[in-house]
């Protein structure tokens, strides 16, 4: 890869200084703390992993199969007696009751470090159980920022005894999975909340390679939680699945069939932009695209997608900080119909015309590519699909970046965690599918606001396609190849493991 990083000079904090589109940031590789010293810092540790629903599967085997003595707390029963899926997959993944698979306080009394996992609503109703087993010297890790930010609606307050830390994938725990199995690696932010011991910073990056990270980013519990909540809602999934069908309902509307309609929004999303913009960024579709006819509805779609989100992204973020979207979130996941509401909303989706063109679509591919791999071949409706997506990637960095998040955040919260871990599983098996392997707080937040979204792309469809040229192609393309977050994808890319070569 290309070598951009500024070589460290005596002692300090872990880590080396890449260069993020013109901003300076320390990050952690596989390189700066090897996996033997991650061995090394947790050996004599019981790792006890607390839920083993989205997040738990992914971390615990890969702690496991990287030779760290670990335990998972999982309730058998759920609160209404019927017996606990995420149990029952923990005994099909190898973990042995009264062995290694245990009721959650039990497995905190066992531990040393303490991996809260469960979901955001189960946090708030367990921590006091949760806490009553935590003794001085233990390290309590969290994944999200979410019960610790927004104490006063969870009631988790650590007691000042123990460390607590944060790590936090970008990217689903299938994934995290699957990333380490393939053997490159999602990254991941940490964040040091209590350092009651003097070595929580350690054992975070040591936590941090264990669980399979390709690189770690320092971040704050606040800027993680503020980050990961308008990203669910917006880019990653809302926006993603709002602006896909505000496209998809306007080809209908002008006369394509649901299976065209289909294939010119999220097929070509998944299937060709996601991979372009995870291997070059939309900088290098638009050097490819440019010299194209459809361009210009390229551009004019990016203007639109940009202008007509950018105020959402503003809303949406205040209303993260102000804690109105955890709120709705513990609100509804307190009810006890909840669960049921949730899948219902699942299959609507799977059995809409969306989701059934996107199983017909997805069951040709054996016939043959049903889209076009290069970006010089998109057709005008896939390049208003790109143009749409960029344009609403843009507006999500924008905002990060104007409330003091980090390139390297900005960046991972906007088009890494998409490409490399989210727009394969729509890829596999559709929207539904990818809102099923994430948490409930990123399935409440996408549902709800994936409408707003979609009414605010639907708004100006008309005029990409009809109305005069709305934007400069020339001024449109240099706006891109020199906008920071594809500069700092750049060094992106450049660190993940596979390109590092880093054993």
């Amino acid at each position: 890869m290309a070598d951009r990083r500024e070589p460290r000079r005596g002692a300090g904090p872990i880590g080396t200084e890449f260069d993020f589109g013109g901003v300076k940031e320390r990050i952690v590789t596989r390189d700066d703390f090897p996996l033997e010293r991650a061995r090394q810092v947790l050996k004599g540790q019981t790792v006890a992993m607390v839920g083993y629903g989205v997040q738990g599967p992914g971390q615990g085997l890969n702690l496991r199969d990287n030779g760290i003595d670990v335990i998972v707390g999982q309730r058998k029963f759920r609160e209404n007696g019927k017996p606990s899926e995420s149990y029952e997959k923990a005994v099909v993944d190898g973990w042995v009751p009264g062995e290694t698979l245990f009721e959650p306080v039990e497995a905190v009394r066992r531990a040393n470090q303490v991996q809260l996992l469960l979901s955001d609503a189960g946090q708030k109703t367990t921590w006091q159980e949760v806490e009553r087993a935590l003794e001085p010297g233990m390290s309590l890790v969290f994944s999200h920022g979410f019960s610790i930010v927004f104490k006063d609606q969870t009631g988790v307050i650590p007691p000042p005894f123990v460390d607590v830390f944060l790590v936090a994938p970008k990217g689903t725990g299938r994934g995290v999975r699957e990333n380490y199995l393939n053997g490159s690696g999602i990254n991941s932010s940490f964040a040091i909340f209590q350092d009651a011991t003097g070595k929580a910073e350690e054992h975070a990056l040591a936590t941090g390679i264990a669980i399979g990270s390709g690189f770690l980013f320092p971040t704050t519990f606040e800027k993680e939680v503020y980050s990961d909540l308008t990203g669910e809602r917006g880019v990653l999934m809302g926006a993603f699945y709002g602006i896909m069908q505000a496209h998809f309902d306007f080809l209908r509307k002008d006369g394509r069939s649901p299976e065209q309609s289909f294939t010119d929004t999220v097929e070509i999303a998944t299937q060709t932009i996601s991979k372009i913009m995870g291997a070059r960024g939309i900088d290098g579709l638009v050097k490819e695209l440019y010299e194209t006819h459809n361009f210009q509805a390229f551009a004019d779609a990016y203007v639109v997608g940009r202008e007509s989100t950018a105020p959402l992204f503003r809303d949406l973020y205040d209303r993260v900080v102000k804690g109105i979207e955890t709120g709705i979130v513990l609100e509804a996941n307190s009810q006890p119909d909840y669960r049921q509401k949730l899948n219902d909303e699942l299959t609507k989706i799977d059995q809409s015309e969306l989701g059934i063109a996107g199983h017909r679509v997805r069951n040709k591919r054996g016939e043959g590519p049903t889209v076009p791999s290069k970006a010089r071949d998109l057709n005008i409706y896939q390049a208003v699909t790109a143009g749409l997506l960029a344009g609403v990637c843009e507006a999500q960095y924008n905002l990060l970046r104007s409330k003091g998040h980090s390139p390297s955040e900005a960046f991972n919260e906007t088009i890494e965690e998409a490409t490399e871990s989210l727009h394969p599983l729509i890829d596999r098996e559709g929207i539904d599918f990818l809102y099923a392997n994430c948490s409930t707080t990123a399935q409440r937040g996408a549902l709800d606001w994936y409408g707003t979204f979609r009414d605010a792309v639907a708004a100006p469809m008309q005029r990409i396609y009809y109305g005069k040229p709305l934007a400069n192609p020339a001024q449109v393309r240099r706006v891109i190849l020199s906008h920071e977050m594809w500069k700092a994808g750049k060094q992106v890319r450049d660190l993940r493991p596979q390109n590092q070569k880093v054993a």
